[in-house]
């Protein structure tokens, strides 16, 4: 079992408590109410640990599954999904990404 910091421990139970049932802006309202700074939740939800998708990988796949679901699509995206998107967009590679400040590519 791993040790985990209070201040930690109090963004993670935050999330596990909204269960998916919070958008984004309740969630930092809850976060807000807790006292924790953008920074310190930041630092929480951003964490790799093991090379495993981060708690925003998993709440991004959360949000992206009931926004298909309420179109009537399928939600499949898994928290890996969103992590290699993610690691796709940092390093630049991948099929139709680009900076910002950058105009995006040309479609054929």
């Amino acid at each position: 079992m791993r040790r985990v910091c209070p201040m930690c421990a109090r963004v993670i139970a935050i999330v596990e408590r909204a269960g998916g049932h919070v958008g984004a802006a309740g969630l930092v309202d809850l976060f807000a109410a807790e006292g924790l700074t953008r920074a310190q939740v930041d630092r929480v939800l951003d964490a790799q640990v093991d090379g495993n998708p981060t708690i925003r990988d998993r709440l991004t796949s959360e949000m992206a599954n009931a926004l298909m679901r309420g179109l009537g699509m399928p939600g499949r995206q898994s928290p890996e999904d969103v992590r290699q998107v993610r690691l796709k967009m940092r390093e630049g590679s991948g099929e139709g990404t680009w900076s910002g400040g950058e105009k995006p590519p040309e479609v054929s």
